[in-house]
Formats: C-alpha cells, structure tokens, sequence
C-alpha cells in the first residue's frame, strides 16, 4: 500500500521552515543595521571635514549649516600645500612614525620570541611588568618621561619621541608576537636547526615569514599611534622644526578665530597617509594568515 502524504504535517513543516526564515532575515538585518549605524556614526566626522575644507569662508559660518557646498573651492587644500611649515610638519610626523614602528617591531620580535621560547627565573613576573606599564595613564608617566629626555639631552629630537612613542607601543607589541609564537609549533624550529640554520637566520627565513600577520598588526598600531599622538609631542618638542603634524594643526587657531576650512583641509591631508597604511596593511594581513597557514 501506498502512504498518503499527511497534510497537516507539510503545512506545518512549511510554516516552520517560513519561521526559521523569518528569524534569519530578521537576524540578517538587525547585524546589517547596526552595522549601517556604525559605519555612519563613524564616516560622519570625515564627510563633514570633507564638506568643510571644500567651502568657501562664507559658507563655513552659514547657518543653518548645509552638507553639499553651494561653491566647491580647493583654495584651502591650495593653502595647506603652500604652508612650509605644515609641510615640514607632516615630514617629522613621517619620520617619528616610521622609525617608531621600525624598532616597535625590532624590540617585540625579540621580545615576544625570547619569552615564547625561554624559561629564566623571574620570566612570568616580567612579562606582567612589561604589560603593567600599559595600565598607567599618560599624563602620569610625563614628567618621568620628560627627566629622562632632559638628562639624556632628547627633549625637541626625533630620538626623544621615537623612545617615548616606543615605551608606549613596546609592551603591546611583545604580548602580542609572544602569543602569535607561542602557537608555532616547536618542530618547526628543531627541523630548520637540524637543517643547519643559527638563531638569526632561524628568525629571518622560518619563524618571521610565519608571523607576518602578527607584524603587521603591531606595525599598524604603532605607526597610526605615532601618526595621531598629541600630548608627548606637545611637551616633549618646542619650535616647528620637530613639532609633527597634530601640532601643527593647533596653529590654525589664532587671535582672528578657527580657520576651519584650512583646519578641515590639513585634517584631511593628515587622515590620508594613515587610511592608505592601513587599507594597505589590511590587505597584506590577509595574505599573510593565508601564508602562515600554509607555512605552517
């Protein structure tokens, strides 16, 4: 005999299949929603320093405030380019950056190797004192900062704030590589030491190739910290010859008011260098997981 189909079973299958899709696409949505809300909440600030640098003195003070320019000028990036000073600005703020995010990467590969890979008395007690110097607030860490440099004759160098930036990004740094190399595995090494290879070619061709994804991270915090860093640079440097570009920014701001659409321009200059490293370097994290992977 054949079975008949029941019919109330299909349709209540069905109604339940419909409920599942209902509660996926609702799912879908609310993730979808909220992340609008925060792509926008973020892109906002940008789009209206945008709309700003691109405005006309007049426009800028309108009220109410519009977010398309009646008149597009690009008078204030004009100006920002011209400027010497913002210039020579934007060059130390290049250098302090990179060489910041150049010895980042020196002292927490060996930093982060040396702690995944040997054990000495008092390890785990430094390793928590290198992250304890994090938890201290900067405005704290001042006026040690600024007696070292004073004695070491680095107040209003790029060594001085090379040193500071790089107390600041260090201890992230070590952490972060030190967990990446953790998860290496140990034959790995055995295997390439057996093949003949020291510790310096051991990190150049077998463990750093592996732990590019972790390098680039600390690469990005590091430079886009000593990009955008503010209160070292303020105290720590005197004059425009060494003063980096958010300084620089400051002196848009004089006994005549804000100049908001040359601010607003050299804000945007100054966001775009950090933005290109880092959509270059998200690239680069990606190929490089899929290398480890690999490698691995």
């Amino acid at each position: 005999m054949t079975a008949i189909p029941s019919i109330g079973r299909t349709k209540t299958t069905d109604d339940y299949a419909v409920r599942q899709m209902i509660r996926t696409v609702g799912k879908y949505a609310l993730v979808y929603g909220l992340g609008l809300v925060f792509v926008l909440f973020s892109t906002l600030p940008l789009i209206w320093g945008i709309s700003t640098a691109l405005k006309v003195p007049s426009e800028v003070y309108a009220f109410p405030p519009s977010w398309i320019p009646t008149t597009l000028t690009f008078e204030n990036f004009l100006l920002v380019v011209q400027n010497k000073n913002l210039l020579r600005a934007f060059l130390n703020t290049l250098i302090i950056a990179s060489g910041t995010t150049f010895v980042a990467l020196i002292v927490g590969v060996l930093g982060g190797y040396g702690f995944a890979r040997y054990h000495f008395p008092g390890r785990n007690m430094l390793l928590w004192s290198v992250l304890f110097t994090k938890l201290f607030p900067r405005v704290v860490v001042i006026v040690p900062f600024f007696i070292t440099l004073r004695n070491l004759q680095m107040m209003n160098t790029y060594q001085g704030l090379i040193l500071v930036y790089l107390m600041v990004t260090f201890p992230v740094a070590i952490w972060l590589l030190k967990g990446f190399f953790d998860k290496i595995p140990v034959e790995i090494e055995e295997a390439a030491v057996i093949d003949g290879c020291n510790l310096p070619q051991l990190l150049w061709y077998v463990i750093l190739p592996m732990s590019r994804p972790a390098m680039i991270a600390v690469a990005m915090y590091s430079f886009i910290l000593a990009w955008n860093e503010f209160l070292f640079a303020l105290v720590f440097t005197n004059g425009l010859e060494r003063r980096p570009l958010s300084i620089a920014l400051a002196f848009f701001i004089d006994e005549n008011g804000i100049r908001w659409g040359e601010l607003m321009a050299a804000s945007v200059v100054m966001s775009l260098p950090a933005i290109i490293v880092f959509s270059f370097a998200q690239k680069l994290l990606v190929r490089g997981l899929s290398d480890g992977a690999v490698k691995g």
